[in-house]
């Protein structure tokens, strides 16, 4: 149900109700740092979103085929080997026939020590239909070629997913609730939700806080994550918590939306 521009990073069709910019910034202990920009228009049917992802990280000595296995809890470990990915993408979403479309198409590219290698990934999503109080989305991610370093092939994190997302009003307090579902590549099935409530004392101005769970892929993985948000008229700021076990460094975000 998200309304925000890096939407577009989750399932193209989600443009439908995006406007405006996202830039978001998160770090991964003192070793790892991902950023994010995305920017909607709308011309005439077309809901059109372009955005960008970066990350730069120091990677183990491995080979890369072991370091796409790692996970995101590799990134708060600096091994000496510099490392780095980009992702940028181009999304579309119009109403056919009474139904949601999104598609998106994005270069990504992977840089491990000397070598780099990059390829063209697609996304396609719809919103709807809806289902009691909320709606249904489904969306299949990172289709294309996986990328070849060092020798050695990583394969695009491909998955499919559906979601359902749903809120409401009481007097100055909002609720909303989401549940997806996602099955990668492998078979690894991921269950997740979250739940965000926002305390509005005046229009336009709003207190959030948010907590989600979800299935942990990696064994450093947590089950639960946490936020809260500001939102005044047009500007929103947005904080997330990632904790990590065993030893691994909390991750932080920072988010800025401007509608």
């Amino acid at each position: 149900m998200s309304n925000d521009a890096d939407g577009l990073f989750y399932n193209p069709a989600l443009l439908f109700g995006a406007r405006g910019m996202a830039v978001s910034l998160q770090r991964f202990g003192s070793f790892g740092t991902t950023g994010s920009l995305a920017n909607t228009v709308t011309l005439g049917s077309l809901n059109i979103g372009v955005g960008a992802q970066v990350l730069d990280w120091s990677a183990l000595p491995l080979s890369y085929r072991e370091i796409t296995r790692l996970g995101a809890t590799a990134l708060g470990d600096s091994g000496g080997v510099p490392a780095s990915s980009i992702a940028v993408t181009l999304g579309i979403a119009k109403n056919i026939r009474g139904h949601r479309l999104g598609i998106s198409a994005k270069y990504v590219a992977d840089r491990f020590g000397a070598t780099q290698d990059g390829t063209l990934a697609f996304d396609v999503g719809m919103m709807g239909p809806s289902l009691g109080p909320g709606n249904l989305s489904f969306v299949v991610q990172n289709i294309g070629q996986g990328l070849r370093i060092g020798g050695a092939e990583g394969k695009l994190p491909t998955r499919a997913g559906a979601g359902w997302a749903a809120s409401n009003g009481y007097e100055k307090f909002d609720l909303g609730v989401q549940a997806q579902l996602t099955v990668d590549r492998d078979g690894f099935t991921r269950p997740a939700g979250g739940a965000e409530i926002a305390y509005v004392p005046i229009d336009g101005v709003s207190f959030v806080a948010r907590a989600g769970l979800r299935m942990p892929r990696e064994t450093d993985e947590s089950f639960a994550t946490g936020g809260l948000g500001i939102i005044l008229d047009r500007f929103s700021i947005d904080y997330a918590i990632e904790p990590f076990l065993h030893g691994h460094s909390i991750s932080h975000r920072l988010g800025l939306r401007i509608k």
